[in-house]
């Protein structure tokens, strides 16, 4: 990440050089901030309203743009793609701690803020960021100032939940019975099927790929009231056995992550969400170092 942010600043640098190489003078700095401050308070509130679309105003429609969040690197068109999960969010409050400007020449503004966030999800639970760091690249283009180049760095705790136990989750773990299927590619299509065992289910699902079926497995999910949550066992043709967890932490969310990280899950390298839009559609979400990387529906079989 630190030699691609070089490179770009060097190319920035001698282009910079090449067309606008005179000193920006104090009042110049005065007038650019107050324009750069504009756009970050547009940004900051499209974040907090949970608004996507005030949020993407403030970037550079472009293939050059990059994001970097934790270490993950996303386009312009990866970005819109992810507004969906701006869905989950009621609210979110920021608190900008210190700011500043470095400045390239007069089009080209490096813009570096430490700040920290308290979310609130639909859901009913809550989450703190805190330290949080941006690194913003702003270029004025076509008279108006665009991101063109975001490092986020963030670290997110939730906030333990009041209301986790008043949830029935042998009740709610039965929204998943029946058959649904799930398109993973243009080619492949996940086949899933669950019924009631004890209190908890007997899973088969199987992969199919150009009418062949590549992968199957079955699961057995089993509720333990000691923890208030479900274990489920997966086993799948030609390979070893694995353990996940599962519960409800409203009714129509579930969160999922491996049995290896169930002393502190929230610091589990990869983990998933799942959520119930309606009785016959629920959207599975991977999520790596706390950022959504994939998406995938399910939608029943009737």
């Amino acid at each position: 990440m630190k030699t691609r942010l070089v490179i770009l600043l060097m190319l920035i640098g001698c282009f910079s050089c090449g067309i606008n190489n005179k000193p920006v003078s104090d009042a110049q700095k005065e007038k650019i901030k107050g324009e750069i401050k504009e756009v970050v308070n547009t940004f900051i509130k499209g974040i907090e309203e949970a608004n996507a679309g005030m949020v993407m105003e403030s970037f550079l429609d472009s293939p050059d743009f990059v994001d970097i969040t934790n270490g993950m690197v996303f386009g312009y068109k990866e970005l819109l793609a992810m507004k969906p999960n701006f869905d989950a969010i009621l609210n979110q409050k920021c608190t900008i701690v210190s700011e500043k400007y470095a400045f390239l020449d007069k089009l080209t503004v490096l813009y570096t803020a430490e700040t920290k966030w308290s979310t609130n999800y639909k859901d009913g639970h809550s989450s703190i960021t805190d330290p949080q760091a941006f690194l913003i690249i702003f270029k004025k283009i076509e008279n108006k100032w665009r991101i063109i180049y975001l490092v986020d760095s963030n670290i997110e705790k939730n906030v333990p939940s009041k209301t986790s136990k008043e949830l029935n989750q042998v009740e709610l773990i039965k929204q998943f019975l029946g058959s649904w299927k799930c398109e993973v590619s243009s080619d492949t299509i996940a086949y899933w099927t669950t019924k009631s065992y004890g209190t908890g289910l007997e899973n088969r699902y199987n992969y199919v790929k150009d009418g062949r079926i590549v992968a199957e497995g079955k699961q057995l999910w089993g509720y333990d009231k000691t923890i208030d949550k479900f274990y489920a066992t997966t086993l799948q043709k030609e390979r070893d056995i694995y353990i996940d967890v599962y519960y409800f932490i409203s009714t129509k969310k579930c969160k999922m992550y491996t049995l290896y990280d169930i002393e502190d899950p929230e610091k589990a390298p990869v983990r998933w969400e799942i959520e119930f839009k309606s009785p016959d559609m629920f959207i599975e979400t991977y999520i790596s170092n706390n950022e959504p990387f994939k998406i995938r529906t399910f939608t029943r079989i009737k």
